[in-house]
């Protein structure tokens, strides 16, 4: 397992574009953290254990991955889904980020760092917070005379007329390797210009529902700066990133992003609510 993954490690890495010389790129690279996005459904049954799932791709896993994930999955256990009063079987599309980091004996250490199960499916569309306008911010032109990419976790709070109240940044990862400086300046060129545009997004509130009769919703959208004359990794390839080192404070927010979890396995696109869902994993991914 460590040699299968260090060589998947290396050319997820030689792939990752890099704004600094050769001597600060390598200093660099102890923040580098390889991700795979696994996708797939699971199965929870009324008493919120796992009664099946099913990947969509494992070719980039291998035979102890696969079984780690296995073990992992069938351990979780879900808060019992109810639609209508009752209590049900559910089937819900998950996705699942894998984050593999370096240790100092040499091996490697894979761990789930993040979750979503796609809870909207078992609710009517009506129940949930939706986009009305989402204007694309445009790409800073810093970053985008350094080819570099990232992608911002947006978190809004909007009122009843649709309107933006509350806007801040959760977290900015980058695509692209340069020293400290050169890293915190494009997180600052990508948040700055994600901010401005959601400032003018609007939003659909649930029109049905229990989350109805509120004043103001709380949702997450990511925001993805990808060059698009830029080769992207496969889904189901390892790729490298540099996690936002920043533990960024949003006291409007801050309790119900701490029951939601990570944002890192959203899909890269879409408005998500932060209310309750109605899929919440009880037990943390495995290590």
């Amino acid at each position: 397992m460590r040699y299968v993954l260090g060589m998947l490690l290396g050319i997820a890495l030689s792939s990752m574009p890099s704004v600094a010389d050769a001597g600060n790129a390598r200093a660099a690279i102890k923040q580098v953290e390889s991700t795979l996005l696994v996708t797939g459904t699971i199965v929870i049954a009324p008493d919120g254990t796992v009664r099946d799932y099913k990947l969509d791709d494992s070719r980039a896993l291998g035979e102890s991955l696969e079984q780690f994930l296995d073990a992992s999955i069938r351990s979780w256990r879900f808060q019992p889904v109810v639609v209508d009063g009752a209590v049900v079987t559910a089937e819900a599309p998950m996705r699942l980020r894998l984050v593999a980091n370096g240790q100092e004996d040499g091996g490697m250490r894979v761990r789930i760092a993040a979750t979503w199960f796609d809870s909207e499916k078992s609710r009517p569309r009506a129940d949930a917070s939706r986009s009305s306008r989402l204007r694309p911010p445009g790409y800073p032109m810093g970053a985008l005379r350094l080819g570099a990419q990232g992608i911002v976790y947006v978190v809004l709070r909007y009122g009843r007329d649709g309107r933006v109240q509350e806007a801040g940044v959760e977290r900015v990862n980058l695509r692209t390797l340069g020293t400290d400086r050169q890293m915190s300046d494009l997180r600052k060129q990508f948040e700055d210009a994600a901010l401005r545009a959601a400032r003018t997004w609007t939003f659909l509130p649930p029109a049905t529902g229990k989350e109805a009769e509120q004043d103001n919703w709380l949702v997450r959208v990511p925001v993805d700066f990808r060059m698009t004359n830029r080769q992207q990794p496969k889904p189901w390839e390892w790729q490298s990133y540099v996690p936002d080192p920043t533990v960024r404070d949003l006291p409007w927010a801050r309790e119900q992003l701490r029951i939601a979890g990570s944002p890192e396995a959203l899909p890269d696109s879409g408005v998500y609510p932060l209310e309750r869902s109605t899929i919440r994993l009880l037990n943390a991914p495995g290590t």
